[in-house]
């Protein structure tokens, strides 16, 4: 493809998918942070009034997980009328597995299941990610921010969308920018004074300084739905199901594997961060203006068994020469990508919260809460 348009979407902390992303990695981030890290896997399910938290783990919680559940959906912003964090009912089952025994940091893992993963960069964006999913990010961190802002008839629950289109490959114009709010029917404020105020203070001030600009024949659209049909009145929530929020978008491929709720023992999540440090700095060294990573992985393997490269057809060298230099360079291991990106440290290094700022606005391109896959300061010559 060389001239087509592309769709992302994003969607706010309230979206009952991303809470039920943010609980998982809150779990996460309370394991990894305890005086002695400990392997977890936590999956989170919401319904009207009910939040439901599985947790398989090696030991005894040390942390009151309903607490944690309830401190999430605060934080989503659910503290009012209807879904509220202080009066939903939590049901969590925690399961001592045996076999998470062996996995912890420092241990010599094997890869537990299959996986193939992707990574991407590009040239799109300063954060080398591409443009469509950047700016639906943008759109709903300041969705949220009005939101904060003392807008109270906006709901915690909103969603964006950017249409792009792309000539030769490259971004040339906003096609479509799309916000869905839902808006509480009790508010005194017209639609319309609504919708003024959510392109002056949400759409403009997001998209600047894109580099990609919006035109005449670039369609605004502002849908606003009654509360009630929003959140987790309208619709429930499950860890691992908005995998294009997490990654690129939809514009490269992606596995299918959420990566909320995993610990760094599972490599469809810390392959994934692999992937992208690598692609990152293939395009940061100026091999390719634009990179796709695959890895795939074998249960009992500890290395991946194929690494590809595809610069479509930007590479200043072969791919299969890029592909090779990074075998040479990179440890793939599980045990070794962890280590490398401190993985099982981080949530304990920055005050017990890591993950769960991951939960939104993406794993990929988050260069404002420096995480090590996004770090190219010291990486290595692949041309060597």
């Amino acid at each position: 493809m060389r001239n087509f348009i592309h769709t992302s979407e994003s969607v706010t902390r309230g979206h009952p998918d991303k809470l039920c992303d943010l609980i998982s990695d809150t779990v996460v981030d309370a394991f990894l942070a305890a005086e002695t890290p400990a392997p977890v896997n936590a999956e989170c399910a919401l319904a009207s009034g009910i939040a439901f938290l599985a947790v398989r783990c090696a030991g005894d919680p040390k942390t009151d997980l309903a607490a944690l559940v309830r401190r999430s959906i605060a934080e989503a912003g659910y503290t009012g009328p209807g879904f509220n964090a202080d009066s939903c009912t939590i049901m969590t089952s925690v399961s001592k597995d045996l076999s998470f025994i062996g996995h912890g940091p420092g241990d010599p893992l094997h890869v537990q299941h299959s996986a193939t993963v992707f990574g991407y960069a590009c040239r799109h964006t300063a954060e080398l990610m591409p443009l469509p999913i950047v700016a639906a990010h943008r759109l709903t961190r300041a969705l949220e921010a009005a939101r904060a802002d003392g807008r109270d008839h906006l709901s915690p629950d909103g969603q964006s969308q950017v249409a792009v289109e792309f000539r030769d490959r490259r971004p040339a114009r906003l096609h479509n920018i799309g916000l869905t709010v839902a808006v509480d029917g009790r508010t005194q404020i017209p639609a319309r004074d609504i919708e003024e105020d959510l392109r002056e203070t949400v759409i403009v001030p997001a998209l600047q300084g894109l580099g990609t600009e919006a035109d005449a024949a670039t369609r605004v659209v502002i849908r606003q739905v009654p509360a009630g049909g929003d959140g987790l009145a309208g619709h429930s929530g499950l860890t691992g199901r908005k995998s294009a929020n997490d990654g690129y978008g939809g514009y490269a491929r992606q596995s299918t594997a959420g990566m909320s709720g995993k610990d760094p023992s599972r490599i469809d999540r810390t392959a994934a961060y692999a992937a992208r440090h690598i692609a990152k700095c293939i395009v940061s060294q100026g091999l390719s203006d634009e990179c796709e990573v695959q890895l795939s992985y074998c249960a009992g393997e500890d290395r991946p068994i194929s690494l590809e490269i595809d610069s479509f057809g930007t590479g200043r060298y072969p791919d299969a020469e890029i592909s090779a230099s990074v075998f040479r360079h990179f440890d793939l291991t599980p045990a070794a990508i962890a280590t490398r990106y401190r993985l099982w440290q981080l949530p304990g290094e920055r005050g017990g919260r890591f993950y769960a700022d991951l939960a939104t606005y993406g794993h990929m391109g988050r260069t404002e809460i420096d995480p090590p896959w996004e770090n190219t300061s010291d990486i290595i010559d692949l041309t060597s």
